[in-house]
């Protein structure tokens, strides 16, 4: 997973902390949320936010599911 964080901060010309910053600070909101699509995303990690390793490889499963 470090990986694909390496890659998305080069990408943007960011640090690795900023872009972990940003995925923790997008993952507290979104499990927060009220919404129906997002209550079932997040309630596959049993009512816990999930660190940022184990949301990017959920999105990865889901995104190479739907491909």
């Amino acid at each position: 997973m470090s990986n694909i964080i390496k890659k998305v901060a080069k990408q943007n010309g960011v640090s690795v902390k900023e872009v972990r910053k940003d995925l923790e600070e997008m993952i507290k909101v979104g499990t927060t949320s009220t919404g129906s699509k997002a209550i079932v995303c997040w309630s596959q990690f049993g009512g816990k936010a999930p660190t940022t390793e184990q949301f990017i490889s959920a999105l990865s499963k889901t995104v190479v599911a739907r491909t």
